[in-house]
This record gives structure tokens, sequence and C-alpha cells, in this order.
């Protein structure tokens, strides 16, 4: 089972909405971004028009994850120990380029797949204490139920999501212990000059 598809699906279910939806709890944000990503990719003739833009599908898949995705911290977590011995500009150009590599990676497939197969669970009840809690959700892909899980933490400009667990393997977990391997072998300078390079 290819997972890199249902990797993409759970970082673009989060489109651009307005001041009010943004009060939505993480899970209602999951389930108004399933409908309005089926909006935005539309039928299958659309879907083949915008295999051929790509600069349209990109702008389509990074206008629906940046309103609900917390980069920096996503970014932090995957560099873990180099963090701490990296500038602020190598922060910054690290997390942008390991989004657009990821925007960039997986656009095509996308295509591919149908959102609405996404079965959203109800979430465990929360106190004005919560900072910190997990969407749960299956999708249906090729015949085989498949546990997608949102993380997501109260910051402050509110809920945004840091990481997804799909069958149990974490994203940020995932490209850490690839990056630490490459960091270590290369330095952070060369990490991010491949990911700004990527087409």
């Amino acid at each position: 089972m290819n997972k890199k598809i249902v990797f993409l699906l759970a970082f673009i279910l989060f489109p651009s909405v307005s001041h009010t939806q943004s009060n939505l709890m993480p899970d209602e944000m999951v389930k108004t971004s399933i409908a309005s990503m089926n909006n935005q990719l539309g039928d299958n003739q659309n879907k083949q028009r915008l295999e051929k833009d790509k600069e349209e599908l990109y702008s389509i898949i990074d206008g629906s994850l940046s309103p609900y995705f917390q980069k920096q911290y996503a970014g932090r977590l995957v560099l873990n120990k180099h963090w701490a011995n990296t500038t602020s500009d190598q922060r910054t150009r690290f997390t942008e380029g390991l989004y657009q590599s990821l925007v960039k990676s997986y656009a095509l497939t996308l295509l591919s797949f149908d959102v609405s197969k996404i079965n959203v669970l109800p979430v465990d009840a929360t106190t004005d204490q919560t900072k910190k809690l997990t969407v749960k959700s299956e999708v249906l892909y090729k015949g085989e139920l498949i546990p997608m899980n949102f993380s997501f933490g109260l910051f402050r400009d509110g809920w945004r999501f840091y990481d997804v667990r799909i069958e149990g393997v974490s994203y940020i977990k995932n490209y850490r212990n690839q990056f630490d391997a490459e960091i270590s072998a290369t330095g952070i300078d060369a990490v991010i000059e491949r990911l700004e390079s990527e087409d």
C-alpha cells in the first residue's frame, strides 16, 4: 500500500477559511475541509487539466495547507537536535523548503484520490485546559481501511495541526530520521540547498 498519497491527503485537507470558520474545533475543520477539497479539485476533467497545469495545482494545495499547518513547529520537530545548532535564517529556509518539497512531491498523486472516502471519528471531550488533541479518521484506499490521525496543538493563532500518523507511522518521526542522517552526512546548508532546488 502506497502511504505517500495518504500522507499528502492528510496535509492538504485544510482550506483557506473565513474568520468565523477559524473558530471551528479541529474535527470540524477536517470535515469542512474534505468538502472544500472536493470542490477545488473538481471532476475528472478538471483533474486532468490540473495535471498539466502544475502551478495552479501547487497553488491549490498551498492555499489549502498553509492556513492550518504549523510549519515552524513541524520543522522544529523534524530538525530535533539539529534545531539548536541552526541560525534563524537556516530554520526559516529549512522549514519553507520542507513544506514546498511536500507540496511538489505529492501534488500529482493527489489527483487520483477520492477525498470523500474519509470518515472523521468523534473527538474526546475537551476543556479550557486542553492544549493538544488527536483527530482520528479512517480513509478507504484501494479497498483497505487505513487509520489516519491528525495531531493538533493550540497555538497563539489558534488550533493548528503539525503531525499526522498513518497506520501508526508519524510524518514527523519519518522525516526526522531521514533528515538526521542527511544533515549528519552533508550538513544543514547542503540539505537546505537540495530542498530549495527541487522542481
